[in-house]
């Protein structure tokens, strides 16, 4: 299905209010007018009424002394002028008049029916005579016993309400066409700003996320480019993170590999069963090793894109499960391993991305701690529900608590193996589940304490 130009999209709605609007009004004001009208055309039968009565009053005539009479309008007309002649006989087609004195017919004009049709009640009325609508007023005056019949045939009325429309319809298509074509160029005009901006993104090449000048978008476009432009941050803060990991991920597995190619040649050359031993010896640990940094990388890379949804877990449960399945770690260094706090602590995560949070700082925690030493995990409940593990390796200095997190960065003078991974993934999967996760000093002032703060409980 084709989609509609945001340009004619506009177009189109703009353009119905305003015919509506224009046709709406001109709908209000030719009502007006014929209300007007048929006002004053009232007014004027009620005058001509009056005139009548005038007219008897002056003559001073009662029912015995006025005999009936037919008024031929043409025949008083004839000494004027044809052209008067002409506009007083079509104004005279619709109008008549009757006079009833004493009940009786006494006078009428040419075309208004005769006394076979009954004197019409006071005041105004409409009637039918051979299918045609007239208005008629009646005056009548009990003293004398008199009525004064004056009609209307609304024909009239009708013709002049066809010819006010009439009228009105040239000016107003004018009026509409004119608005239409000034509507349609301002929206162009209104726009093209707009199609300026987007001309110049499309030609863009697709590493330029340079921000759009919006310096000259308008008003009401501001804030769609303005999110435009922070994406292209985002975008180019992703890209860049991306290169840099590639960048470091070939640089963390060339040394490993050539560690690997180097300990397979010695194998190779071995003369005796002790330096093959130690050789193959030395081959294992380097691929356990390589293994390890491209588990890391992997599982780095999987939580960009992994979904994550959150239930009710108990935290205690949570830190002893991932207790048990990385209990086998510090095999061979002595290291004291205890879990405190109580049961049932409720919080929002995911059980098993956070298991993997627990694990990844419990095997950074053994891997730092020396032989002899210590790591407690705590379930405590504070301003949130939270896990604190301690351990009593060499610490991080305050200045580098933040650097730590960074991917690949490792304290200068650290003798432990390692890659630089293990807490940039940590605070991948804590910003995921939306754990706060923090560094600080154990209560001994020796080795490091790691804070995970998770999400209140759902309630039900």
């Amino acid at each position: 299905m084709k989609h509609l130009s945001l340009r004619r999209r506009l177009f189109i709605l703009i353009a119905a209010l305003t015919v509506a609007a224009v046709f709406g009004v001109q709908v209000i004001v030719i009502t007006g007018a014929q209300k007007e009208i048929s006002e004053e055309y009232n007014a004027k039968l009620i005058s001509d009424a009056e005139i009548l009565w005038s007219k008897i009053r002056e003559d001073g005539a009662s029912g015995d002394e006025v005999t009936e009479t037919e008024v031929d309008l043409k025949s008083l007309v004839s000494e004027l002028p044809v052209e008067d002649q002409v506009k007083i006989l079509d104004y005279a087609d619709t109008r008549a008049f009757r006079i009833w004195i004493n009940n009786r017919l006494v006078s009428r004009s040419k075309n208004a029916p005769t006394d076979s049709i009954p004197a019409a009640p006071a005041g105004f009325s409409d009637v039918l005579v051979d299918e045609v609508p007239w208005r008629v007023y009646a005056l009548q005056n009990p003293t004398h016993n008199l009525v004064f019949e004056v009609r209307e045939n609304l024909s009239g009325r009708d013709r002049l309400r066809r010819e006010m429309l009439l009228g009105a319809a040239g000016p107003l298509i004018g009026l509409v066409t004119v608005l239409l074509v000034a509507l349609f160029l301002s929206i162009d005009i209104g726009l093209s700003e707009m199609t300026r901006a987007v001309d110049a993104i499309d030609g863009r090449t697709e590493d330029d996320l340079s921000p759009i000048d919006i310096a000259t978008v308008p008003e009401e476009l501001v804030p769609v480019f303005s999110a435009l432009n922070r994406l292209f941050e985002k975008l180019g803060r992703t890209i860049a993170q991306e290169r840099d990991f590639v960048d470091n991920a070939a640089h963390e597995l060339r040394t490993p590999l050539t560690v690997l190619r180097l300990q397979s040649q010695l194998a190779a050359r071995a003369t005796n069963e002790r330096e093959r031993l130690e050789a193959t010896s030395a081959l294992e640990g380097g691929i356990a090793r390589a293994s390890a940094v491209v588990e890391q990388l992997l599982m780095l890379a999987r939580f960009g894109t992994h979904d994550a949804p959150v239930e009710n877990v108990d935290l205690f449960t949570l830190a002893q499960t991932s207790i048990a399945v990385n209990s086998t770690l510090p095999v061979g260094k002595n290291i004291s391993l205890a879990l405190e706090g109580e049961g049932r602590l409720l919080a929002t995560t995911n059980d098993k991305l956070a298991a993997i949070l627990i694990g990844v700082l419990l095997d950074n925690a053994f891997k730092y701690t020396p032989e002899a030493g210590s790591v407690t995990v705590r379930v405590v409940q504070e301003e949130s529900p939270g896990i604190i593990i301690d351990d009593s390796g060499p610490g991080i200095p305050e200045d580098k608590r933040e650097k730590v997190f960074e991917r690949f960065y490792r304290l200068a003078g650290a003798i432990t193996p390692g890659s630089g991974l293990g807490l940039a993934i940590a605070k991948q999967i804590a910003e995921r589940l939306k754990i706060r996760i923090a560094l600080a000093n154990p209560p001994s002032g020796v080795g490091l304490r790691v804070l995970l703060w998770f999400p209140q409980p759902i309630s039900a």
